[in-house]
């Protein structure tokens, strides 16, 4: 499937980085498969919201005039509400009408590119069996992430795009998370991106958290509860990440260097940083800070355009890549 990317998607070599390909042969979101998903499911739910979004541009531009006649009409009785002849409106004034109104005229345009997004990802998880869930839902295992110092505590939180479902023996999970400290003008988003949780056969009798080494993640480098510190014997990645576990046998064997090279990888796959992830049982757990994600692009143009479609399968893709580079770990 030949796909037009955005931002969001990493470039060529950067998936040559994380693997040879985003999906295996026969996979359902390319060649042919692909094109009768498309044609048949996928362009009449667009073309359907796409006279809705018509309406709703227009919808959106009479809510714009009306915030400029509003603040027109302010400006003109600014001379007698401030007993000043010439007085004009004051932008505290004009600037929230026009942003109230801009706000108001999306709304409409907003509830298109919900629907027309969830039609698009569930036509394409479909053949795939993964169940999709756009809001309304507490992340997977979001008590271990936190408990594991993967996350900071939130004030507040909130969760989007809910992936869940199998690759052969490897039961997933994965959304996004928008995690916030404080409240009101000292409120602070802390986390924005990807949660990570895959299931495996393969039952460790140990903990072992990876934390990444930058940024704002050095102030949570207290050891998790039950943990201790565990060196490794390269030196590059000690300088990245630091390592803290129950065993420090165990540790070292599940650190292997090939996981290590998929970690850095995975990050630079998703354009993301701060990567850190956990061993907990049967669980592997990844977060990473990353650019949102499985979003069908901008409500101001033509929504039957086949390139809005393939960057989202080339997202769904990804987490089937990632699945298959870390199924072994």
């Amino acid at each position: 499937m030949t796909a037009t990317l955005d931002s969001a998607i990493p470039t060529a070599a950067a998936n040559a980085a994380f693997g040879h390909r985003l999906a295996p042969p026969g996979d359902p979101l390319e060649g042919a498969t692909f094109e009768a998903i498309y044609e048949q499911k996928i362009k009449p739910e667009l073309e359907k919201c796409e006279a809705e979004r018509r309406g709703a541009v227009r919808l959106f531009f009479l809510a714009l005039a009306a915030g400029a006649l509003l603040v027109f009409l302010e400006n003109m009785m600014a001379p007698s509400v401030t007993g000043h002849p010439g007085a004009t409106v004051d932008l505290r004034v004009a600037l929230p009408t026009l942003v109230l109104a801009c706000a108001l005229g999306y709304v409409p345009l907003a509830r298109v590119a919900r629907s027309a997004k969830v039609s698009v990802i569930c036509s394409l998880c479909e053949p795939l069996g993964v169940t999709y869930r756009d809001a309304g839902f507490e992340a997977p295992a979001f008590d271990t992430f936190l408990s594991l110092n993967l996350l900071p505590k939130p004030t507040s939180k909130a969760f989007q795009d809910l992936f869940t479902g199998r690759r052969g023996d490897v039961a997933f999970a994965l959304c996004e998370a928008t995690i916030s400290q404080g409240s009101g003008k000292s409120r602070t988003v802390v986390f924005q991106g990807q949660l990570f949780r895959l299931v495996t056969p393969r039952r460790l009798a140990s903990t072992t958290v990876v934390l990444r080494n930058s940024g704002w993640l050095q102030k949570f480098f207290e050891c998790p509860k039950g943990l201790s510190p565990v060196g490794l014997e390269d030196p590059s990645f000690n300088q990245s990440f630091r390592v803290f576990g129950q065993d420090q046998v165990e540790a070292r064997e599940v650190l292997t260097p090939t996981f290590m090279e998929r970690l850095t990888a995975l990050e630079t796959a998703y354009a993301g940083g701060h990567i850190r992830c956990a061993f907990d049982a049967t669980q592997l757990l990844i977060a990473l800070e990353c650019p949102n994600r499985f979003e069908i692009g901008g409500m101001f143009s033509n929504l039957v355009d086949r390139s809005r479609v393939e960057g989202v399968a080339r997202n769904i893709e990804q987490v089937f890549q990632m699945i298959d580079e870390f199924r072994d770990a």
